[in-house]
């Protein structure tokens, strides 16, 4: 196991950051359009020759230089293209406002989805969710039929969301310097916003690859790798929330649950039968599992990576979370697997591997039906480990998504993330399991 002690990044960048993203903001609302336009081809461009350049020198490091040499040409090609392109007027202002509008009309779907699932499940939101598909359909639609006449319309969205993104690292920046978050009767949780949805959804594919990157190289020479940070001030870890990493399937987009001692508390669909759309809706259920030998089945048998952020809970708010997890099992009743149902007819059910019947029998964990109450159904991008995660904590004082940000494990890990890099908040380890064998 490697142990490496990391040091908080100083609220002060946090500060700066925040002035940086306000004032391009501001600049993007008072400028000409074609000056926003110049501003955004200058800053790809430039975005694009330093991250060749960097990879270049990384691949000679590793002695691919051939590598190098391809991802050098491709990016510092495509940025001397968009140059060129930029003689004539207006062209590059359709790239941007294409890309930015068809991801539009993907969130705006999404969300007529959730509101569909609103309303054949009486849940709430149906009016929010529709005005949000309303915003993001016409929004889309407008920059993909005339992206060049509606780019000022794009700049000035673009400044709203920076404004926005601003105001949360302002907000970051003010609770690590007055330890806002270190406070023992908190339980008041501070709205995060980050990156856009769809960037945010694929993070779990790119940990999988910077991990097998740093265990090809070498880098990596223990299966537990513990990074810690001062805890001094908030005492030892209670709580870890772990982020699922897997290229398999729909799976791919990771999944999320909570620890609390030595047991593991899941949402998903461990219930097989009720799956529809390959698991996409099914029947919401619930499992109380083991911590050590469920990590083993995942690296072993779900060939997970999975990474834990430890939290250093009062009293107050680690009360609140088994409080919640109490008030979600009333909601409940047991499930009886197909393994059990053998075991009940004399069968071995050894050859059962349901997810249900595999969490009983491999793991020895308790599976339950939710069969009331806003979790009864599953619904991949609303009612999911996400939310039922995010809902556990709800009086935790641990940062919770905005509503703008779909629930998915990736924008999920990326607020871990950064509470876990920002000082004074309650999140002071980050744990990759890699290889099961060291987990104990």
């Amino acid at each position: 196991m490697q142990v490496v002690q990391v040091k908080k990044k100083t609220p002060w960048l946090l500060l700066l950051a925040a002035i940086g993203l306000f004032a391009l903001a501001i600049l993007l609302l008072v400028s000409p359009e074609s000056w926003v336009e110049t501003l955004l081809l200058i800053s790809t461009c430039a975005i694009l020759v330093i991250y060749g350049a960097v990879r270049m020198l990384e691949c000679s490091r590793k002695k691919e230089d051939l590598k190098g040499l391809f991802t050098i040409l491709i990016t510092w090609g495509i940025a001397a293209a968009l140059l060129t392109l930029d003689i004539q007027k207006d062209i590059f202002a359709v790239v941007p406002s294409i890309i930015v509008g068809s991801v539009s009309l993907i969130l705006g779907v999404m969300r007529l989805l959730i509101m569909v699932n609103c309303i054949a499940n009486r849940y709430k939101g149906v009016v929010r969710n529709g005005f949000s598909a309303i915003i993001c359909i016409g929004f889309g639609l407008m920059l993909v039929i005339q992206p060049i006449n509606n780019f000022s319309v794009l700049a000035l969205v673009a400044a709203v969301y920076l404004i926005i993104y601003a105001v949360t690292l302002f907000g970051d920046f003010f609770a690590s310097i007055f330890r806002v978050d270190l406070q023992e009767d908190r339980t008041k949780r501070r709205v995060h916003h980050g990156l856009p949805n769809i960037i945010s959804a694929v993070k779990p594919a790119n940990m999988i690859a910077e991990i097998n990157e740093a265990i090809a190289d070498g880098k990596l020479t223990g299966g537990m790798l513990v990074a810690e940070t001062d805890s001094k001030d908030v005492g030892d870890v209670n709580l870890e929330i772990m982020v699922h990493l897997t290229t398999k399937g729909a799976n791919k987009f990771g999944h999320v649950d909570i620890c609390l001692g030595d047991k593991i508390y899941s949402y998903g669909t461990y219930d097989s039968s009720k799956d529809k759309f390959g698991g996409f809706v099914s029947q919401g259920t619930f499992i109380i599992v083991p911590k050590i030998p469920y990590l083993k089945h995942c690296l072993n048998y779900q060939k997970k990576y999975v990474i834990g952020f430890g939290a250093a809970l009062s009293d107050v708010q680690y009360k609140s979370v088994e409080q919640r997890i109490a008030t979600l099992l009333e909601d409940c009743q047991p499930f009886e697997s197909l393994y059990e149902q053998a075991v009940k007819e004399g069968k071995d059910g050894s050859d059962l591997h349901d997810p249900a019947s595999n969490m009983v029998r491999d793991v020895g964990g308790k599976v339950y039906t939710v069969v009331t109450g806003p979790f009864r159904r599953y619904f991949g991008i609303n009612t999911n480990c996400v939310h039922v995660a995010d809902w556990l904590l709800s009086d935790s004082g641990i940062d919770s998504i905005s509503f703008s940000s779909l629930r998915t494990p990736g924008a999920y890990y990326n607020m871990l993330d950064k509470m876990f890099a920002r000082k004074n908040t309650r999140i002071i380890r980050k744990t990759a399991y890699i290889v099961a064998d060291d987990i104990q």
